[in-house]
C-alpha cells in the first residue's frame, strides 16, 4: 500500500495537495535564496525527486532544522 503526506500550498489546507511517498528517489534541500531572491536567508526548500531527477513536490520551510525534522518523520530518513 502506498505512503501518503499532505502537503498544505501556502499554508492553506484548502490547497492540500497529496504527495506519494513511494515516487520519492531522492530529495534534495537548497536554500531559498536559489530558488528566490529572498531577504530571509535561513528558509529552505525541498526538491522531492523521482527516479528520473523530474522535481514531483517542493516544500518550504523556515529552517533547515524543519526541513529535517520533515524528513526524519516522513520519510524516516536522516539527512
Amino acid at each position: 500500500m502506498s505512503k501518503f503526506v499532505r502537503i498544505d500550498k501556502e499554508n492553506n489546507p484548502k490547497k492540500a495537495q497529496l504527495l506519494n511517498l513511494d515516487l520519492v528517489a531522492s530529495v534534495e534541500l537548497s536554500p531559498q535564496s536559489d530558488l528566490l531572491s529572498s531577504a530571509d536567508e535561513k528558509r529552505v526548500y525541498l526538491s522531492c525527486l523521482a527516479h528520473d531527477k523530474t522535481v514531483i513536490a517542493t516544500v518550504h520551510f523556515d529552517t533547515v532544522e524543519d526541513a529535517h525534522a520533515w524528513v526524519q518523520k516522513h520519510l524516516d530518513v536522516q539527512l
